[in-house]
């Protein structure tokens, strides 16, 4: 799915039509409790902080990574799978963009 694609499909999903997976909650109740889902469907739904995505394939499953602007110090990593009109969310990470920007030197 192209970037144009995607940022259609996100501005048009319906709330009830974003489903999160059960390791989403596993890491948000062990060490990442700053998550919760408005946050993410919140950040999804305002594709003009959307930084980015990449195609992968995980056992042989399409998923997207999707980086998105929170702040001027952090961005919010989504991994999730599209499958038909439903939007998984896998799994959510923050991460500090002065940090990303070292490791990419």
């Amino acid at each position: 799915m192209e970037e144009e694609r995607l940022k259609d499909f996100l501005k048009n999903i319906k709330e009830e039509d974003i489903l999160f997976k059960k390791h989403f909650y596993e890491k948000k109740e062990k060490d990442r409790q700053y998550l919760n889902e408005t946050l993410i469907i919140k950040s999804l739904k305002n594709i003009n902080n959307l930084q980015g995505f990449q195609k992968q394939i995980i056992n042989n499953e399409e998923v997207y990574r999707i980086g998105i602007k929170l702040s001027n110090k952090y961005n919010l990593v989504i991994i999730s799978k599209i499958k038909g009109k439903n939007l998984y969310i896998i799994t959510a990470w923050k991460t500090n963009r002065k940090w990303q920007k070292s490791v990419q030197k």
